[in-house]
């Protein structure tokens, strides 16, 4: 193997020398660095990047763990964990809670799953963080108002916070008013005291029982094993520090909770807050004392900087603050996600993020994009596991307490990496390649010595400063001591349910093995040469068929099982698989919402576990959960006594027959 690799090694070489005479130019030769580090992930969340698994499931990001690690993200963020309106069919209900707990009835799943999340998590180094909205809570699907012109809180929050609900207007037991009636504010109030957007009722936070029951989310999502959080809106909740509102919020809810979580696991809470743009009349280490906050800027000073071919927009981009780790910055927010119509494509995205995953001490948000029509418990795409990606993180894993030295070269932006035993660079190419052509790019502070792109493998020397690269055909070179490249594996299908049988289809890259088998016979392991079509159907066990993949390259291994379930059809209508049985025997009213014409029926049977639908004349419909004994006065009119609904089932491009609502 040893004589392989040497082979390997001086064949890049002889490749690279050829290339330079070719051109008429002369390369030093080096003997490879001794290189013994290992990929993993940083010990500390604040080490680390995050990827915002926004619409999974808990159940959704368990599956994926093993691929999240693999791509180097040592924080995943959850969807908000309180109970969401609706139940959270949609994933702006998330962001309108009725409760300050853990939902109960929630599309992301349980308290136990969340937990079963966290345990997991831990196991592989993983934290968990959750997004918590402790500004505000949900309104009526009505504009309707109070007679002060505020906000209407919903009548569901009742079932949850009665306390918050009763005392919402006024004083009625001694626990003060829990809502703001404060929309004259003025100043920093006018952020603080009223929350003007999207109608939503903003809680009185300098009340003493609004702070106990965020307090007691808080203490509850660390006691199921939960590292760290998000605060959404947090720029529209007072601080100590504020000039016109003051309270004393953060001190007796995330203080204290950062003191619990010390005392449990002797760690530091690792805690965020969403701040876009600046505090009005405040300056932002009202917020930084507390935790880090967001840069939504940073990345927005250099997203021109590819169309423009001109690397100083990176290179002279400003942080909010000075100081990088008071600071989260991402390429695209969920906010800016679904309020856009175009999109990056998923290697600009990775460009881009490499910026941010390099910059020394600034903490990164990737966002996993949903599906087109944003329906919760679906993953919309694996981009954050692309090696585009996951090379990023892992540099950012390697050299996150390095010194960094950014700079420019004609059209490459480079940032350096020098450690006491180790050194490495990101090189961007912001104009078009050529991947037969090197080219020399100036590197003041590398030694010289033999490198290797870890997307690729190819040798790239540096000497007297200067790195000679071939980059690949997307213009992004990360150079590390590491010979070898992860291997890559690329799948059309993941953890899905099929009829009859279906056709997987394998392709792998940089693997020297490369195998797959299925269930728990590794005995009958077949090779991947490359590429492999494999099919279901002889494979299926108690209606589970599990297929594991197994891929190494030096010391970098990649192995993932991926499960596939089988369904059986029953009858000719359209069937609703693996819908919680509280749905189907009665213990709710449960309804059909379809869309042209927007009508409520229920136009279903139950058979075997499985509602049937008719949908006959439908384009699409939602299944929509009331309480038992409902009865729909106007089936033409959406009505807002739903307490859980689905997403868009949508009948025209689903040529399947059925939909999986496992998590709903």
């Amino acid at each position: 193997m040893k004589v392989i690799r040497l082979l390997c090694a001086l064949l890049c070489i002889v490749y690279l020398l050829m290339a330079f005479c070719s051109c008429g130019a002369k390369i030093p030769t080096f003997d490879d660095f001794e290189d013994n580090y290992t990929d993993s992930l940083p010990e500390k969340s604040e080490d680390g990047l995050t990827l915002h698994a926004f619409n999974w499931t808990y159940r959704e990001i368990i599956e994926n763990l093993e691929g999240i690690k693999n791509a180097g993200f040592k924080n995943i963020l959850t969807m908000p964990v309180q109970q969401p309106k609706g139940g959270g069919g949609s994933w702006w209900a998330f962001y309108q809670p009725l409760s300050m707990s853990i939902g109960d009835n929630s599309s992301l799943g349980t308290k136990e799953d969340l937990k079963e999340l966290c345990d997991k998590a831990e196991e592989m180094g993983i934290a968990i963080l959750a997004d918590i909205v402790a500004n505000h809570l949900a309104t009526t699907d009505s504009e309707d108002k109070e007679p002060d012109g505020t906000p209407t809180v919903s009548p569901t929050v009742e079932a949850y916070e009665p306390v918050l609900y009763r005392n919402r207007n006024e004083d009625t037991d001694g626990n003060g008013i829990t809502f703001h009636h404060n929309k004259k504010a003025t100043g920093s109030g006018a952020e603080t005291q009223y929350y003007a957007f999207g109608n939503l009722p903003d809680l009185n936070t300098e009340n003493a029982y609004v702070q106990s029951r965020v307090l007691s989310l808080l203490e509850e999502c660390i006691d199921v094993g939960i590292d760290g959080f998000r605060f959404d809106a947090a720029k529209h909740i007072e601080t100590s520090s504020d000039p016109d509102n003051p309270s004393n919020f953060w001190e007796n809810t995330l203080e204290v909770a950062k003191e619990y979580y010390k005392t449990k696991t002797g760690k530091d809470l690792y805690v965020y807050g969403e701040i876009l743009n600046s505090p009005l009349d405040r300056n932002l280490s009202c917020y930084t004392q507390y935790m880090r906050i967001t840069d939504d800027g940073f990345a927005a000073q250099f997203k021109s900087a590819f169309a423009t071919k001109n690397p100083s927009l990176i290179l002279n981009a400003s942080l909010k603050t000075g100081d990088a780790t008071e600071l989260i910055a991402w390429v695209e927010s969920h906010d800016e996600y679904v309020t856009t119509n175009s999109h990056y494509t998923d290697v600009r995205v990775a460009k881009l993020w490499s910026v941010i995953a390099a910059k020394t001490g600034l903490g990164g948000l990737y966002l996993a994009r949903p599906t087109a029509d944003l329906t919760v418990g679906q993953i919309g795409s694996y981009a954050f596991e692309s090696e585009y990606v996951a090379v990023c993180n892992r540099f950012h894993n390697r050299f996150y307490d390095a010194n960094s030295y950014e700079s420019v070269d004609g059209v490459y932006y480079i940032n350096e990496k020098i450690k006491e035993s180790d050194q490495g660079a990101l090189i961007l190419s912001l104009d078009t390649v050529d991947p037969s052509v090197t080219v020399t790019v100036a590197v003041p502070h590398l030694e010289d010595g033999n490198y290797y792109d870890a997307l690729t493998g190819q040798l790239i020397v540096v000497s007297d400063h200067v790195a000679y690269v071939q980059f690949e055909v997307n213009g992004m070179a990360i150079l590390t001591r590491t010979r070898q490249p992860h291997p890559q594996l690329d799948i059309s299908d993941r953890d899905c349910s099929f009829v009859e049988d279906k056709q997987i289809t394998i392709n792998v890259k940089n693997a020297e093995e490369a195998y797959y088998w299925f269930g728990d016979n590794e005995s009958a392991k077949q090779a991947i040469n490359s590429k492999a079509v494999v099919s279901l159907k002889d494979h299926v066990e108690n209606g589970v068929c599990k297929l594991h993949i197994y891929l190494k390259n030096g010391n970098n291994i990649y192995e993932r099982t991926f499960t596939y379930t089988i369904v059986e059809l029953i009858g000719d209508k359209f069937n609703v698989i693996n819908l919680d049985n509280r749905y189907l025997n009665g213990d709710y009213e449960v309804y059909i919402w379809s869309w042209e014409p927007g009508r409520w029926s229920k136009n279903y049977t139950i058979e075997n576990g499985v509602m049937l639908v008719d949908t006959t004349g439908m384009k699409g419909f939602l299944i929509a959960v009331f309480e038992k004994g409902y009865v729909i006065e106007n089936p033409n009119k959406w009505d807002s006594g739903v307490i859980k609904q689905s997403s868009d089932i949508i009948i025209a491009t689903n040529t399947s027959g059925f939909v999986d609502m496992t998590g709903f």
